[in-house]
């Protein structure tokens, strides 16, 4: 990454003193799994919930392994490394940055600051729905302006919306559709939304920013840095490997990161997730290569429901919406019947399924037995939620799913 001054033997200098010794205890744990593995959670390929198939990182993994070590400590100078890391890449000082478990709490957090039942929340349909949900719990009016038909933000509309709001939530690139808006654009919408809505704070949701190569794509974070109206968000269960270490963070003007803290998780995050997301952040050759293999592999998920006669969104992420051109929901419980976990539908886009990008070996299977899938009749509707062996069943996944990835 561009810009950071720390190095990644400053950042482990601080996490790996203990390494040494907890390698030789742990032997071989230190390997990473292989990038081309089929890798499957109670036998059944995760590709719905738009995790990293290929977990940690090198250094990331290390430095969990060697972060057990601390597990006795309140967690200290760690969380010092990861926030000079931050601010170092970011050009902020400290109290610009907010941390959480995970940025959704950082979402939620921003809608029940801002929004009220006088202030409304604009959002997109579909989009991902955390604030949406929080809403509820505010009162506001929920304004969820459909995409355009590309899957991309519709940012005129959202702005037609607008007036009087409390909140304008940006998912950039979306989750579901997988679509970017160029930086020019948004920065354009911020201008104008000063004179719809000049109290109206705009969240930018960056989970899939690493990602990102569409031209024109790039951060928000200069305009939070110019406009405390602006906050951006950023993971790092995404590209980075960590869904299930809860890590995230906003970048914020401090009165604007002030009025989340009320809402926000009070609490701090283990050692070893900081250490790993500290390692994580500096191994650029690592993220390089991530993000390298999962252009290829979506590349080729694309090519092969396209060649099959699908329409496939734009994608600038680790995930492809197609347009199956049957119900979603009843499809995805087909392929939950295979033993391949898709992901939940997302209503108006309701013949469109979305799709996590895994390994290649695992899309190397997935793509064709969905694809076989499709060539089957739909199913009766009395069949839709019946699980495996014809027994009704939730799957595990069911519930991570409705909780929204």
């Amino acid at each position: 990454m561009a810009g950071d001054r720390l190095s990644r033997r400053d950042v482990l200098g601080g996490l790996m003193s203990a390494a040494a010794v907890g390698a030789a205890v742990r032997g071989t744990a230190l390997a990473s799994p292989a990038a081309d593995d089929v890798r499957r959670s109670a036998g059944v390929l995760r590709l719905g919930s738009n995790e990293n198939a290929t977990g940690l990182g090198p250094a990331a993994r290390a430095a969990f392994l060697a972060a057990v070590d601390e597990a006795n400590r309140y967690p200290g100078g760690v969380w010092s490394t990861l926030v000079d890391a931050l601010t170092s890449h970011h050009h902020v000082d400290r109290s610009w940055i907010h941390m959480t478990p995970g940025s959704g709490a950082l979402l939620s957090a921003a809608t029940l600051a801002f929004t009220s039942a006088s202030r409304p929340l604009i959002t997109a349909a579909p989009t991902f729905e955390a604030p949406t949900r929080a809403a509820s719990r505010t009162g506001a009016t929920v304004h969820a302006v459909p995409v355009a038909a590309d899957g991309r933000l519709d940012l005129d509309a959202m702005l037609a919306k607008a007036a009087g709001a409390g909140l304008v939530y940006v998912c950039n690139p979306n989750n579901p559709t997988g679509g970017g808006v160029p930086g020019t654009a948004l920065t354009a919408f911020v201008e104008r939304l000063k004179t719809v809505a000049p109290d109206a704070r705009v969240l930018v949701d960056e989970a899939y920013f690493e990602y990102a190569d569409e031209p024109g794509y790039a951060t928000a974070v200069p305009l939070a840095v110019a406009d405390h109206r602006v906050l951006v968000t950023r993971t790092f269960s995404k590209v980075f490997g960590m869904a299930g270490l809860r890590v995230g963070y906003a970048i914020a003007h401090p009165d604007t990161l002030a009025a989340l803290e009320p809402h926000a998780p009070d609490g701090t995050l283990s050692n070893a997730s900081l250490a790993a997301a500290a390692a994580a952040f500096t191994d650029t050759a690592h993220i390089t290569a991530e993000c390298a293999r999962n252009r290829a592999v979506r590349q080729f998920t694309r090519e092969r429901f396209e060649a099959a006669g699908y329409r496939v969104l734009p994608s600038a992420a680790n995930f492809v919406m197609v347009d199956i051109r049957r119900d979603a929901g009843s499809f995805g419980w087909e392929c939950r019947r295979q033993r391949i976990a898709v992901a939940r539908p997302f209503p108006p886009l309701t013949t469109c399924m979305r799709l996590t990008i895994g390994t290649q070996a695992e899309m190397d299977e997935a793509v064709p037995a969905i694809l076989a899938l499709l060539k089957s009749p739909a199913p009766a509707s009395a069949r839709l939620r019946q699980g495996y062996g014809g027994q009704a069943t939730s799957l595990p996944f069911d519930r991570l799913d409705r909780a929204g990835c």
